[in-house]
């Protein structure tokens, strides 16, 4: 079994970077997946206890503070960072 730190690829193109244990992820690592996105966490046995979601463009999922697209205001992350921009 895959015992301490370095990444493994998974068929569907996401790499784990982090400690491993017993071939379960461990402490603290991080998933990249395909499309730019990361899930940055703390695991125990292969589940994670505490962790982080940032897209491809840079924005951060929190649970508790998630006001984007909710409902009221429904640009995207770039224009809220940069600012409402004219087609073309």
């Amino acid at each position: 079994r895959m015992e301490g730190r370095g990444s493994y690829r998974m068929p569907t193109g996401t790499v784990y970077r982090g400690t491993l244990k017993d071939g379960m992820f461990e402490g603290k690592g991080e998933l990249h997946f395909p499309g730019g996105g990361r899930y940055q966490a703390i695991w125990h046995r292969g589940v994670p206890v505490q962790g982080k979601y940032t897209f491809a463009d840079g924005l951060e999922y929190e649970d508790k503070k998630w006001h984007y697209c909710d409902g009221y205001d429904r640009r995207f992350y770039a224009e809220i960072c940069s600012g409402l921009k004219p087609a073309g």
